[in-house]
């Protein structure tokens, strides 16, 4: 896997990667099991990669969190956006797969432009409906 890196406004980084072949999740919140040799993999690419001065004055780049994360996709790799069939007043926004953390604010957009005006009008929602798997 290749590792991604999300550096955060207030100093915080997102690294991941090394993701698991695709599988049904089985476990209930809380109960995830971390994979410490992906997170030593993890730790050591950080390492490599990172900027000397970027960390200067910090003995070690211990993660302050770690945790599993689930990559939601369907099954034609678009996400599903827009109003929930049969319930109204509900919409979803759902299933980006590796793309959710770029792909959140034009997601966000539409949806909103959805809710408060009726229709997206900054993105063409009509490949993202839940109604094309029925």
């Amino acid at each position: 896997g290749d590792l991604e890196v999300y550096p955060r406004p207030d100093g915080d980084c997102y690294v991941n990667g090394f993701p698991d072949d695709e599988t049904v999740v089985t476990e209930r919140p809380g109960q995830e099991t971390l994979d410490r040799d992906a997170l030593d993999l993890l730790q050591k690419a950080m390492a490599q990669t990172a900027s000397k001065e970027l960390f200067s004055g910090q003995a070690t780049m211990t993660p302050h969190t770690q945790q599993v994360c689930y990559w939601p996709e369907t099954p034609d790799g678009l996400p599903l956006i827009g109003p929930l069939p049969g319930v109204r007043g509900a919409f979803l926004a759902a299933g980006h797969s590796v793309w959710g953390i770029l792909q959140g604010p034009a997601t966000g957009q539409a949806v909103a432009e959805l809710i408060a005006e009726g229709e997206a009008k900054c993105l063409d929602l009509a490949p993202f409906s839940l109604e094309r798997f029925q």
